[in-house]
């Protein structure tokens, strides 16, 4: 029986070639489709979920209750987790603190660039990094110790054992000599903590500057708690530590009217799950939205729903063609059950090959996907068991629900009725096959309006004056082989009297995120007239306005004529200047580490991402940081020569550096990337959805034009254009995606504004956008329908 199902599967199959190709083209695509935006919001969701005590490890964070506004931030000070050891050290297992930065591995006349980890001992014993060789427990006791990933121990030693040799690193400007003391595995690409180079946090150059100091915030710290503990109980327990070194600050914050939270808090330190990181935005390093990996499978079960819709439309269309086989069959006594299988057993064939060939094309394309979307996915997630059942149990749910209605209709028909040839589409299955058309518009209008909205933010973003000279200004990352101050100066002299070169001038830290990857944030907390006040802080030197063409609202810029500037002077932003409250603030001093002297107040510029609001700022003249970043300002004209000299220059002065500049423009754009990741794959799937959705269309239109073959064919005698019956047959299809727009507009317009609800500084949902989605469905769906019909109308006789 079963042989004789599969022999009449295939025979049917192959004389319905068109049928099947269309269904098993949907199919392939929207499994391939699927399965590649399943692996990658599986890759996000499971960040973390390798480290063993991912349940007891917590990342400490603070939250400060200002009378405006509430600040968050995994930035802490120095003395922080010495002074939490000291008041709770039997309840906290592990413990450590972490800085990440940039070195340079020296190799006699050659220098690699790595991304180095300044951590405490506990590092090891808290993340389960593979230890291949070393001794996890022991490894970073000794100051002059160090723990590669095996990547780097290979790059540098090769075949060689590392341990016990000398690895010499250049960190600030000093190259100094650590002792290989262990390797791990590299970390996973789903891993919030990256293991690099290891060091003690003591080893960080900028330590000695920043020890003791409660005011400046200066790295992360990481909690395990000892197994019997309650992160509830230990959090609340905090508040005392919060209340004992932070006693001033709340007070001051409570006279200026700020209202305690729900705990009765207005400065406290909190506990984010490690497993949480990830998705907490201002928290976490690189966090995303855990929406994002969620709507990642909705347009999953988006992509297989129009697919299925697909099948199912076409297999009631064709049901309808094969009235009188089934009815046979049932007149020589097959049971129901028995016409259910044969029929089921046909979509079970369809699907498994599309199913194969969809795995296929998923494992063929992932390398232009991980290039098109900035994705990290391999072939050995496809043996992870998550995986595979999710792809067996939509496998299994396709079949059933795609296969099983239509072979449930057809086992309905009446016998009697199907032999004398009066079987017709029902009003049900009409009104199933419309609904279905409905959703699967809906689906596509949705994604195509969800595409406008995110591309025109991102041009918004992109257009969005930011206050400073992006296009002209290259940003370069000093490397480290020659101090950041000297090669500012040596850069200065070579290129005096070069016409391309503008100004120079640097700073520590980057705007935008450049090629080194690397960026971080200083805050600084200062008591002011009776009040609290907190700014970021920028190490620069001199001409930083100018070169990147900053407004001078008030004062004067950094000038050598004036030698208190690089002690005392300081120049802050607008929003700075109007948080203190000063009708003119030049001449007023900030009482931060010392007192400082504003010396000029520049206009607003963004130094973050458009998300956030613009903060204080307050620039310094080579205070304790140094400068790691040289900014030059270049000709309009000639780029990419200019280019060439700058990076011509940077060798000769750092010979063993990697030149890295970029355009500050392309800095800033990088800070976009994860929206314009999240626009093209609303973009794929927009048009993956539109022209699967017409695919259908295609064919359900072929297949009612057949039903209709009579009808059209009087119209034609009674003098019928070819025009006029294609837009009479398309008439009611159309009405059906018009009411599919009517639909998912509302949805996609509550979507779309919460998800820009996240930017400070945000384009508006203009009408435009909807009529623009209609007109593309409206225009799409009847060519769609046109392309089916045309053929068909122009070749019957009209005799």
């Amino acid at each position: 029986m079963l042989r004789n199902y599969l022999k009449i599967a295939f025979r049917n199959l192959w004389k319905n070639k068109t049928y099947a190709s269309i269904n098993i083209l949907g199919l392939a695509v929207a499994f391939a489709s699927a399965l590649l935006l399943f692996l990658t919001a599986h890759f996000e969701l499971s960040f973390d979920s390798f480290q063993e005590n991912k349940d007891h490890i917590f990342k400490v964070y603070r939250k400060v209750i200002g009378p405006e506004k509430v600040e968050l931030g995994p930035a802490l000070p120095e003395p922080f987790l010495p002074s939490l050891r000291a008041d709770f050290g039997a309840e906290i297992k592990h413990a450590t603190r972490i800085k990440d930065g940039k070195a340079q591995i020296v190799m006699g006349d050659k220098t690699i660039d790595e991304s180095v980890n300044y951590v405490d001992t506990d590092f090891l014993k808290m993340f389960s990094f593979k230890m291949l060789k070393g001794n996890r427990n022991t490894a970073l006791n000794d100051l002059r110790s160090v723990v590669l990933n095996q990547t780097i121990a290979e790059k540098v030693f090769g075949n060689q054992d590392p341990i016990g040799k000398t690895l010499n690193l250049n960190l600030g400007g000093q190259t100094q000599g650590f002792v290989v003391a262990g390797v791990t595995e590299k970390s996973p690409d789903n891993s919030t903590i990256e293991n690099a180079i290891m060091l003690r946090f003591e080893s960080d150059p900028e330590y000695q500057g920043m020890k003791g100091r409660w005011e400046a915030l200066y790295h992360e710290v990481y909690l395990q708690l000892a197994d019997k503990v309650s992160s509830t109980d230990f959090e609340k327990r905090l508040k005392t530590f919060v209340a004992k070194y932070y006693a001033k600050d709340i007070s001051q914050l409570k006279s200026e009217g700020a209202k305690p939270d729900e705990r009765g808090e207005v400065i406290s330190a909190r506990l984010l799950p490690l497993l949480e990181e990830h998705f907490t935005e201002k928290i976490g390093k690189q966090a995303i939205n855990k929406t994002y990996p969620i709507i990642l499978l909705i347009i999953c079960g988006f992509v297989l729903l129009i697919a299925c819709i697909n099948f199912i439309n076409l297999s009631i269309a064709r049901s309808l063609a094969r009235a009188k086989e089934v009815g046979m069959r049932k007149a020589l006594g097959a049971l129901k059950a028995q016409v259910i299988g044969q029929f089921w057993g046909e979509a079970l064939l369809i699907c498994l090959v599309a199913f194969v060939l969809g795995c296929a094309v998923a494992a063929l394309a992932m390398p232009q996907y991980n290039a098109l979307f900035k994705s990290q996915l391999s072939f050995s997630y496809f043996k992870n068991p998550i995986v595979i059942t999710a792809l067996l149990l939509a496998f299994l749910v396709i079949t059933l629900v795609a296969g099983g209605y239509p072979a449930w209709l057809v086992a309905r028909f009446n016998t009697v009725e199907v032999l004398k040839g009066k079987v017709k589409s029902s009003s049900r299955s009409g009104g199933v096959r419309n609904a279905l058309i409905v959703v699967q518009f809906s689906i596509a209008s949705l994604l195509i309006i969800g595409t406008l909205v995110v591309w025109n933010q991102i041009q918004f973003m992109r257009a969005k004056p930011l206050g400073f000279n992006e296009a002209q200004v290259v940003s370069i990352p000093v490397n480290g082989e020659v101090a950041g101050e000297r090669m500012l100066e040596m850069m200065r002299n070579k290129l005096a009297n070069q016409p391309a070169i503008l100004s120079l001038t640097g700073a520590d830290n980057n705007l935008g995120r450049g090629k080194d990857g690397s960026g971080y944030k200083s805050v600084f907390g200062f008591l002011m007239n009776g009040k609290n006040y907190s700014t970021n802080g920028l190490n620069v030197d001199y001409d930083y306005v100018k070169t990147l063409d900053m407004k001078l609202l008030q004062g004067r810029d950094f000038s050598k004529a004036y030698p208190s500037d690089k002690q005392n002077g300081c120049i802050i932003n607008e929003t700075m200047a109007k948080q203190l409250g000063f009708k003119n603030p030049i001449g007023q001093q900030i009482p931060l580490d010392s007192n400082k002297t504003i010396v000029g107040v520049v206009a607003d510029y963004h130094f973050e991402s458009l998300k956030n609001k613009i903060e204080s700022m307050t620039f310094f003249l080579q205070n304790d940081f140094g400068i790691h970043y040289i900014f030059v300002k270049v000709a309009p004209t000639n780029t990419v020569e200019t280019m060439a000299l700058l990076e011509k220059t940077v060798k000769e002065i750092s010979p063993k550096s990697q030149f890295l500049g970029s355009f500050l423009d392309e800095n800033t754009n990088n800070l976009y990337r994860r929206e314009e990741r999240i626009a093209k794959i609303f973009m794929s799937a927009a048009t993956l959805a539109i022209l699967l959705s017409c695919l259908g269309l295609f064919a359900i239109s072929l297949m009612m034009m057949q039903q209709r073959t009579k009808e059209i064919g009087i119209r034609k005698v009674l003098g019928a254009t070819v025009g006029s019956v294609v837009l009479l047959l398309s008439k009611d299809f159309l009405k059906l995606v018009f009411v599919a727009l009517v639909i998912a507009s509302p949805v996609a317009w509550y979507l779309m504004d919460k998800w820009l609800a996240d930017f400070a500084y945000r384009t508006e949902i203009s009408w435009l956008v909807f009529a623009a989605a209609g007109a593309l469905a409206l225009t799409v769906g009847f060519q769609a329908i046109k392309a089916a019909l045309m053929n068909p109308v122009q070749s019957l006789k009209t005799e």
